[in-house]
Parts: structure tokens; C-alpha cells; sequence
């Protein structure tokens, strides 16, 4: 069975051309749209940070031993 990475390899060259044009302006603004992106991303995880972490289980563990009085 021939795998997904040959199957992909053989789309990849019979693309055909698109004859589009794309000028300055729109790389800037997919570039923004990315980095906006990656912005947003950030944001969101330093909101829920210590959600996820108490999710995943990385948060303080309290022990009962190792506490002073």
C-alpha cells in the first residue's frame, strides 16, 4: 500500500498553475494575520495558564509531611 507521503508527493506535482498575483500588500497582511495569530495564542495561554496546568497535573502538590509549623 503505498503511504500517505507518496500520495502527497505525487499531488504536489500535478498541481496546476494558478496564474495569481500576489503583491506586496497581501504578503504583509498574511503576515499579520499569522503573527496576530500566534498573538492570540499567547494571550489565551497566559489567561488559562494555571488552568491547564492544574488540568495537566503540574500544579503545587501539598504535602502533609513536608509542611513546618
Amino acid at each position: 500500500m503505498i503511504s500517505r507521503c507518496v500520495i502527497a508527493f505525487l499531488l504536489m506535482l500535478a498541481v496546476q498553475p494558478a496564474y495569481a498575483y500576489l503583491d506586496p500588500g497581501t504578503g504583509s497582511m498574511l503576515l499579520q494575520v499569522i503573527l496576530g495569530g500566534v498573538a492570540a495564542v499567547a494571550v489565551a495561554l497566559k489567561l488559562f495558564w494555571y488552568k491547564i496546568r492544574a488540568a495537566v497535573g503540574w500544579g503545587k502538590s501539598s504535602r502533609t509531611g513536608d509542611e513546618k509549623s
